[in-house]
């Protein structure tokens, strides 16, 4: 368990840091002027958890995002800078929770978002920038909660 959160002024992380590969619950919310996790960070293979809630200045996840296969839980709320999603996000096999809400600047998902075949509670809420949800979205078959409230362009 690594918590980072607050850290005001922590900007990134060390290519390193994808080294910690037992790690499995990651608190990096609050931490405002991170901009980007590194390339390293796919290899988190035990995390479960991931908070990057309110992280305000970042706006990408890194392409290698995709091989986290244990990740559960991903709160990126109030990431309003976030604008847009790898193409490998829908290789997060075990993600069943994710909190997208309030991220001003997403426009799109992947078209792989519909493989996220464990995913049950889905959050877009106050997306505002968010023109449509993927031709494969229904393949989401476990999906039990989908908030879609201040979607203004859907």
């Amino acid at each position: 368990h690594l918590d980072l959160s607050s850290c005001y002024k922590l900007r990134s992380l060390p290519d390193s840091f994808g080294q910690l590969s037992s790690l499995q619950h990651l608190d990096l919310s609050s931490c405002w002027e991170l901009r980007n996790l590194p390339d390293s960070f796919g290899r988190l293979s035990w995390l479960q958890h991931l908070d990057l809630s309110s992280c305000g200045q970042l706006r990408d996840l890194p392409g290698s995002f995709g091989q986290l296969s244990a990740l559960q839980h991903l709160d990126l709320s109030f990431c309003q800078r976030l604008d847009g999603l790898p193409s490998s996000f829908g290789h997060l096999s075990s993600l069943q929770h994710l909190d997208l809400s309030s991220c001003l600047g997403l426009g799109s998902l992947p078209d792989s978002f519909g493989q996220l075949s464990a995913l049950r509670y889905l959050d877009l809420a106050g997306c505002k920038q968010l023109g449509g949800l993927p031709a494969n979205f229904g393949q989401l078959s476990n999906l039990l909660v989908l908030v879609l409230t201040e979607c203004e362009q859907l």
